[in-house]
């Protein structure tokens, strides 16, 4: 006698929380602030200058183009299952409807303002300082202070990244262990750089070759400090520039070019347009460096080359 195996689909659980604290700290350079200092003030200055300075946070109200009324932060369409509610809502819950268990409360953004949940109800109102504010956003009335945040576009940055981006930004919202990561990576990028820096630095043939690569000429009256200089300058402004130039696999080809052009075996027009003496076009850089690297053309790169040993002598 078979027996037929009886299979139950694998249930799928998920969460409308995170595992993520994030702070919410002022940009204290922030144009907004400027109503704050007195005229004549450095505006880069704390903006906070009185303890009692606050700034609260709703849900902003939609334009009256777009209707009026609250806008809707929280999903009320797509269902997902949850473990906590899965015996009441055993075919999943939307935000909102997790957001109403959890909170005890209507959170129907439509309601009329006395009833309204997003207008009248302290928990949807943020009141920040100077000191900022930690969110657990594993913790349900934490997540929801962040989605209101996030909801005021214009004076919350949604990120430590972003924080520039606008000048009506009064806080940001700064992922904490991102932005450790992201310290360490530049740390670690910078301390490549300056192995690279040394390398560069140990003889004058080439600092002369790095300023070169950069389509610069070297002064006559140079000497190795100014070389140095200029190098630590490019490495400070951009590590991340100073190691892709190092290590762009074009680099001694760049500063071929670049002696080529000071011997006059090559005239750079523009930026798009490099010609041979004899005229002929060879196109931007990258297409300079490619046609002189084309096999079919290594009698003319030859003779540029003995143009360049010429013009050193």
């Amino acid at each position: 006698m078979e027996t037929a195996e009886k299979t139950t689909a694998k249930k799928v659980y998920g969460s409308f929380l995170k595992e993520q604290i994030v702070s919410v700290k002022p940009i204290e350079s922030s144009g907004k602030w400027s109503n704050l200092l007195v005229k004549g003030q450095d505006m880069k200055k704390d903006p906070f200058l009185y303890n009692k300075v606050k700034r609260s946070f709703q849900v902003p109200l939609n334009s009256e183009r777009l209707g009026g009324g609250v806008k809707v932060i929280l999903d009320n369409q797509k269902r997902v299952l949850i473990k906590k509610y899965e015996n009441e809502y055993p075919d999943g819950m939307t935000e909102q409807e997790f957001f109403e268990k959890e909170l005890g409360a209507d959170l129907n953004p439509f309601k009329l303002k006395d009833e309204n949940f997003w207008r009248m109800d302290k928990r949807a109102r943020i009141v920040l300082t100077k000191e900022g504010l930690t969110l657990n956003l594993n913790q349900t009335l934490d997540m929801l202070k962040y989605k209101i945040l996030l909801s005021n576009k214009t004076r919350v940055s949604p990120s430590y990244e972003e924080r520039k981006n606008s000048q009506s930004y009064e806080f940001m919202i700064v992922d904490e262990g991102r932005l450790i990561s992201k310290r360490v990576e530049e740390a670690s990028t910078r301390a490549s750089a300056y192995v690279k820096f040394s390398e560069i630095t140990r003889n004058k043939a080439s600092m002369v070759g790095f300023i070169k690569s950069l389509g610069r000429s070297i002064p006559i009256n140079h000497t190795e400090d100014w070389l140095k200089g200029e190098i630590l300058n490019v490495l400070e402004n951009d590590s991340v520039k100073f190691l892709s130039i190092v290590e762009d696999p074009n680099y001694e080809n760049r500063i071929f070019v670049q002696e080529a052009i000071e011997a006059g075996a090559i005239k750079r027009m523009n930026e798009r347009r490099y010609v041979l003496d004899n005229g002929i076009e060879l196109g931007d850089l990258i297409g300079t460096i490619n046609w002189l690297n084309d096999p079919d053309n290594q009698e003319t790169k030859m003779r540029v080359r003995t143009q360049i040993e010429m013009s050193k002598k």
